[in-house]
């Protein structure tokens, strides 16, 4: 071999060992830097924070940071789901002058602790089941009780949206100069999800007690997918939320609404209305994206009557039909619009017009979920000019309620808690971090059940878990530990576990 050749071979050689070496340890590529601390227990006891036999699955997953699984659809491009910061971190903010303190708190929060706050703030004794503390920092409680309690999720809202688009944001902007805010509150489950957080805000617990803990659970009897509330019903809902208490606490007297634009986020926030001895009907308007239009579930709740004849159609009718270049003429695209803010506003206004509320000295609650920012992150992404703009009209409607509010009621006489049920990932560096849940349902069935492809039952990207039918994992003669064990070896994941080691987990 001449020198020319022999200098060419060594050069590969380095470029390959380099390139063995930099797989290894990338944090990115199946393996993990020597120097990176190990989130592994961590993020287990998150998984067994939301174990609920049943209804969870059987593999969890935790993709490495900066990628994602996701569907194979173009409304759902960015998925949350994952325990990493930009899933996890959460704004929680609360307003109301006197009854809250102005402060920035660099103490820890939870969507667990707005309950029982808001219970402090109530006088409302609460049941063994709630696992949140009351945030007696920034508390004011010789004030009494306020009029009304208005607590708003921005559904997919990341707290940096704060600071980064501040000079477009003037009501969140002055909330947060004005109120008490937790700048590391934290979701502390997994996954990171709607159903979840909405469930754990309203109720105040864990999802592990609340019994919500994935968007979609598998039902083994029936051999489909389950909404976590099926028909709007709240019967998988095991324990009272804040609207439930104080249902039960005022004997109906409150004026009680709840309102979501998808049903498993108006659901936690409702609790069981009439559907629990001895509560009374309380709102429930829940967006239904196949009319446009509102519903609820009669047997549980009410709807009222000036609500059924609005329509998101009203959004794009007399227009062109587009939003920022984006057709939207039928009522699921127009709820990833910015526009569509405006529809849930003309709701919840509507409701503060014409309901009692803030009429007597009973406090009244009004829980309510704004989607827009959830629904435009996972079409379009966080860093978006499109997502920028639903903050723009976000913001907007929000001084709009408020000053519906403030009219009804008066200043200084309600308060104002704002939150999120979860982030919303970045656009990955490369394509090779964006996977899709069908690909890794495929990779499994091909390795270990290529002849029925049946082992896998269900697999929602959003609930970062695997639902295995048990019966063809015996007739394989696999564990779910080889299960894990081949999807710990791809690349792309950060950590796998069984539903034996979630259950297992020791909990603080």
């Amino acid at each position: 071999m001449n020198s020319s050749k022999r200098t060419k071979t060594r050069a590969m050689s380095w470029r390959l060992l380099f390139l063995a070496v930099w797989l290894l340890v990338s944090p990115t590529h199946g393996g993990q830097a020597p120097d990176a601390p190990d989130h592994r227990p961590e993020f287990l006891q998150m998984f067994a924070r939301a174990y609920f036999p049943g209804r969870s699955g059987q593999i969890m997953l935790v993709p490495r940071e900066g990628g994602f699984v996701t569907r194979n659809d173009p409304a759902y491009r960015f998925m949350h789901g994952s325990p990493w910061d930009y899933d996890a971190r959460i704004p929680l903010l609360f307003f109301g002058p006197p009854y809250f303190r102005r402060g920035a708190h660099s103490n820890g929060a939870t969507q667990q602790d707005i309950v029982p706050t808001l219970a402090a703030v109530l006088g409302l004794p609460l049941p063994s089941t709630v696992t949140g503390r009351s945030l007696q920092e920034a508390l004011n409680l010789s004030a009494g009780r306020p009029p009304v309690i208005l607590v708003v999720v921005l559904d997919g809202m990341r707290p940096d949206y704060f600071d980064r688009h501040r000079a477009i944001l003037p009501t969140l902007t002055r909330l947060r100069q004005e109120g008490a805010w937790f700048s590391h509150a934290r979701v502390t489950h997994l996954p990171t999800a709607t159903a979840i957080g909405h469930a754990t805000i309203g109720t105040g617990t864990d999802p592990r007690v609340h019994g919500i803990v994935v968007n979609s659970a598998f039902d083994r009897m029936s051999g489909q997918p389950q909404d976590a509330y099926p028909g709007m019903s709240p019967r998988n809902l095991m324990v009272l939320s804040l609207a439930d208490l104080w249902n039960l606490e005022t004997d109906g007297q409150a004026v009680i609404i709840s309102q979501g634009s998808i049903s498993y986020a108006a659901g936690g926030l409702a609790g069981h209305g009439a559907c629990l001895l001895n509560g009374r009907p309380t709102i429930l308007a829940s967006y239904n994206r196949a009319t446009g239009g509102w519903e609820t579930n009669p047997d549980c709740y009410k709807l009222p009557e000036y609500l059924k004849s609005q329509n998101a159609r009203q959004l794009w009718e007399g227009t062109d039909g587009r939003w920022m270049g984006h057709e939207i003429t039928n009522p699921d695209a127009v709820s990833r619009s910015g526009w569509f803010t405006k529809f849930e506003a003309d709701a919840l206004v509507a409701m503060i017009e014409n309901e009692p509320v803030g009429a007597d000295d009973v406090t009244d609650l009004l829980l309510v979920n704004l989607k827009a920012p959830d629904f435009v992150g996972h079409q379009f992404g966080p860093d978006s000019p499109e997502l920028r703009a639903t903050l723009v009209e976000l913001d907007q409607q929000l001084t709009r309620i408020l000053e519906t509010l403030e009219k009804k009621v008066g200043p200084k006489r309600y308060v104002v808690v704002l939150t999120a049920d979860h982030g919303m990932p970045p656009e990955p560096e490369s394509p090779q971090k964006r996977h899709l849940s069908k690909e890794i349902v495929e990779l499994l069935h091909k390795k270990f059940d290529p002849d029925r492809a049946t082992l896998i039952s269900h697999y929602e990207s959003s609930n970062s878990q695997l639902f295995v039918d048990k019966n063809r994992l015996r007739e394989l003669g696999l564990k779910l530990s080889q299960i894990k064990e081949y999807l710990e070896a791809q690349p792309f994941m950060y950590a796998v576990y069984t539903e034996d080691e979630v259950k297992k987990a020791p909990l603080p």
